[in-house]
């Protein structure tokens, strides 16, 4: 049975999916991965656990296909922003600085004073965020000389793992788009970047390829651990939310993604370069689709903020859900079902580990605001599911606000398998909100882009028009969409409000850490 391998290295873990020749699900694996977090705002992964992930969750995926099978391609869809630093052995520099990391704030500031905002958007398309390859270069070299000296290459995750798997070193457009050294309309290196902020060009991968093209083949010996055949063509694949998009059929101008993940994304497909002048964190990228952009706003912590909930609230709840077979999650649910729409007044912010869009404050922390007697684990519960939810709604708007129609949007992640959370979207976004057939989003955008690479299928698009369909619609409960309106308002004014006092907070934890 010829099939093809869509590897979605996420933050939590990596999740593999094997798919046929006609897209239909035929294997699955997955392994967690543990995150590091060595002081306050820092967050890190080591690149030989992730490995070792991407190793088992292959072969689980592999061993239950129950057949044999011949793989036409694979494709990787990674976690984006990482910076991975490997030596001239193309051995890995310390542990990666994920996307989630904070720490490199101070130099963003130092990016602007020699970077103005209208150069940036002309050379970058974005502003500069301390998530990007530029601010945590900066932060490594000057804090970490020695390592910055041993770096070879800079990569991210995904790319990491493909290298792993084939011994190439090569990036793609979609994930350099956000290192703040890409020049996105262009779809090249922007190398006056790299001169004003002194970065050598040879750091980064020589390799810049479109997501689709095929930029290395597995090797004997990880073919022989993976229990599959050697030489299979491997694609450049895509940052987790433009093959997301693939994998959700969004290749076309007119169609938002709503993916609750770890984090939260609004994801769009554009003709050219989306550019918001305000620097609200709307990230423009060049889309995995050849001659296509694509635009995102990010929820730091979404599901990652209902897994705290789940840790910190529900231990003993999730230990019991493991010993009897159930999902904690489900249970969560069934517990914010019956508290009402906005909770009365009980209002949640999401923000553990910092904010990108709208706010870009790493200083904000999550916030439980209106607490009173008449609250409970209920309240508690769907609030924080409110919260994420009013967080994503902040990138829909400016979506609007900058004269995209919003007609449907397509449900990914976790909140694409919560029957109350998918609701909950289509009332707070006041839109129509679809699932699609394939539930696994960046997985199958990166099986799509390993068949194109193969020459399965002609383009992208093609890819998406054979595998992808609409399952399912859901409409706003206008009732219900109304309260949410009002309680959206107040999510809106509570950061404004504790904006100085997030920052003053920040400055005494630091202090005592």
């Amino acid at each position: 049975m010829k099939c093809f391998i869509g590897i979605d290295a996420g933050t939590s873990g990596i999740k593999v999916v094997v798919f046929d020749a006609l897209g239909r699900v035929c294997g699955t694996g997955y392994h967690e991965c543990d995150v590091i977090t060595p002081r306050p705002g820092w967050v890190e992964q080591d690149p030989r656990e992730l490995w070792h992930a991407c190793s088992a969750a292959v072969k689980m995926a592999i061993g239950s296909v129950g057949a044999e099978i011949e793989v036409g391609g694979i494709g990787f869809s990674g976690q984006m922003q990482g910076c991975l630093l490997v030596d001239r052995n193309l051995e890995p520099i310390g542990n990666c600085i994920i996307w989630l990391d904070q720490r490199s704030s101070a130099q963003v500031d130092e990016i602007c004073g020699l970077i103005a905002d209208d150069d940036a958007l002309r050379l970058t398309s974005n502003h500069c965020l301390n998530s990007f390859w530029a601010p945590k270069l900066l932060w490594i070299r000057e804090n970490r000389p020695e390592d910055y000296e041993r770096a070879y290459k800079v990569m991210f995750v995904k790319d990491y793992l493909r290298l792993c798997m084939t011994g190439e070193v090569a990036t793609e457009v979609s994930d350099a788009s956000l290192s703040f050294m890409l020049d996105v309309g262009a779809r090249k290196w922007s190398y006056p970047v790299f001169d004003r902020l002194g970065i050598d060009r040879s750091l980064v991968p020589d390799t810049l390829a479109e997501s689709y093209e095929v930029v290395g083949r597995l090797s004997r010996g990880v073919a022989e651990e993976l229990g599959i055949a050697p030489g299979v063509p491997v694609a450049a694949g895509a940052g987790d939310q433009p093959a997301g998009g693939v994998g959700t059929g969004i290749v076309r101008p007119g169609v938002l993604g709503s993916t609750i993940g770890t984090s939260g994304v609004v994801f769009g497909c554009t003709s050219s370069p989306l550019i918001d002048a305000q620097n609200r964190a709307i990230m423009s990228m060049a889309h995995s689709v050849e001659n296509k952009w694509c635009f995102l706003g990010l929820v730091l912590s979404a599901g990652g903020a209902f897994k705290w909930l789940r840790d910190t609230i529900f231990p003993m709840q999730k230990e019991a859900c493991v010993k009897n077979g159930t999902d904690i999650y489900d249970y969560m649910t069934s517990l914010a079902v019956q508290a009402q729409p906005g909770c009365e007044g009980l209002t949640f912010l999401p923000y553990l580990n910092g904010e990108k869009t709208p706010i870009s404050d790493e200083n904000a922390r999550g916030v439980l605001f209106g607490l009173s007697y008449r609250h409970g684990i209920n309240e508690i519960a769907r609030s924080v599911m409110e919260g994420i939810t009013f967080a994503m709604r902040d990138s829909v708007e400016i979506c609007r606000e900058m004269g995209h129609s919003v007609t449907e949007i397509r449900a990914n992640g976790g909140g694409a398998k919560s029957e109350l959370w998918l609701q909950m979207q289509a009332d707070i976004y006041k839109s129509q909100v679809v699932t699609m057939n394939v539930e696994e989003g960046p997985a199958a955008g990166a099986a799509i882009l390993a068949a194109v690479g193969a020459g399965h299928f002609a383009t992208v698009e093609e890819g998406c028009d054979a595998w992808l369909k609409v399952t399912r619609t859901i409409e706003p409960d206008m009732h219900n969409a109304a309260i949410y309106d009002e309680c959206y308002a107040r999510y809106k004014a509570l950061y404004p409000a504790l904006k100085e006092s997030f920052r003053l907070q920040a400055e005494l934890v630091n202090r005592l850490a």
